[in-house]
């Protein structure tokens, strides 16, 4: 026998349309020489309905649906370990994606809105890159470093994956978890336009907050975006040597540059701006900071949600460069105090809870580290449309 020659033919990479929006579904459409208002039907079937696969799509033929299989797919990341907080019900997700990077994404079941107190939502806090470069000396995610940024449809993923675990209905999302969201702006801008679109889960935009630790030049272009999402700012200090300590991004967007960015933001969207605040005892809790948050709220009409830390010792040894213990700081047990001090002041303050906190879920502590006490009872609860 003679021995074969040539290389073997290599399978086709299909394309992955999770994430795309309409506009680019529609030219997904036409590059297959098929008609365009497909792309509406097949964007409420992935966003809305939720289907990974193209033969349940009964609008489509049977031919249109298998050269569709041919050359595309609806692919999530897998998710290879989930957490349940036996204290409030919290869920952590941990997603490996394609090239086994993995991510955490939480679930915070039924919480109290805090600006009104009648209602409760389900929030999901999502990642936008693996790892993060920025380094916050109180967050986890920093001691992973940065890999990448997550695609449109990593991110939108983690929706409807935690809405499958969610008894009710996905009301809140927030840009909270891994990375920094404006250092993937495009990304995040495309995927809050999925997020709210009538012909998808539709959520409210007011229910969507973006998070960053202060990306000075991107803050304005976020507030030209269409949809009228919320932005909160990690502040933690209004003095620049205290915030660059905790916060290195500070070194090349001080308070100077940041500043003037949010209130241009508000000038645009006419929208308090929501600043995180974590406190430390005799560090950012004193009586000079209080007169400068003070000052500030005269400037920017705001509001201002106070943490307490959350330790990173599930790190390990790793954490060790990160946690805020190896710089001689300490939770401040004085929130409520402080709190009240800053009402008198006429500012309108919360006091976060510290949902998901015994599972490592609670803000700063994600680290996509493997989760060894998965709960095995956790089915997924598909949610009909």
């Amino acid at each position: 026998m003679s021995a074969q020659t040539g290389a073997a033919p290599q399978e086709q990479v299909r394309v992955n349309l999770l994430g795309k929006s309409e506009a680019e579904l529609r030219e997904f459409f036409v590059g297959m020489g098929e008609a365009p208002y497909r792309a509406k039907q097949l964007f409420g079937w992935i966003y809305k309905r939720q289907v990974e696969e193209f033969d349940p799509i009964t609008g489509f033929t049977k031919d249109l649906r298998s050269k569709l299989a041919e050359v595309a797919e609806i692919k999530y990341p897998d998710v290879i370990g989930v957490e349940e907080s036996p204290t409030d019900g919290t869920l952590k997700l941990l997603l490996q994606l394609h090239d086994g990077y993995k991510i955490e994404t939480v679930l915070i079941p039924r919480e109290k809105s805090p600006e009104d107190e009648g209602s409760l939502r389900e929030t999901v806090c999502v990642s936008t890159q693996v790892g993060c470069p920025l380094d916050c000396k109180f967050c986890a995610t920093g001691a992973m470093k940065f890999t990448r940024n997550l695609t449109p449809g990593e991110i939108i993923s983690q929706v409807f994956i935690a809405q499958r675990y969610a008894k009710k209905r996905v009301t809140n999302v927030v840009f909270m978890g891994m990375g920094e969201p404006l250092l993937n702006r495009e990304a995040v801008a495309s995927v809050i336009g999925i997020l709210t679109d009538d012909n998808s889960i539709n959520i409210r935009a007011k229910a969507i907050t973006v998070s960053t630790a202060g990306i000075a030049d991107k803050i304005p272009l976020m507030a030209k975006e269409p949809v009228k999402f919320r932005l909160a700012v990690s502040l933690h200090s209004l003095d620049d040597e205290t915030r660059s300590m905790l916060m290195p991004i500070n070194r090349k967007y001080d308070l100077s540059k940041l500043l003037p960015a949010v209130k241009e933001f508000y000038r645009m969207r006419r929208d308090r701006i929501t600043f995180e605040y974590i406190l430390f005892d005799g560090l950012n809790d004193t009586k000079e900071d209080m007169i400068r948050l003070t000052k500030l709220s005269k400037e920017i009409p705001l509001k201002i949600n106070l943490l307490r830390y959350h330790p990173l010792g599930h790190l390990g040894k790793l954490g060790l460069s990160v946690d805020p213990v190896a710089l001689n700081l300490r939770p401040s047990g004085r929130i409520d105090e402080f709190a009240d001090s800053l009402r008198e002041n006429g500012i309108t303050v919360f006091v976060r809870s510290n949902s998901g906190e015994d599972i490592d879920g609670a803000c700063g502590q994600l680290a996509a580290k493997n989760i060894h006490r998965r709960k095995s009872k956790l089915e997924l609860q598909k949610v009909k449309p």
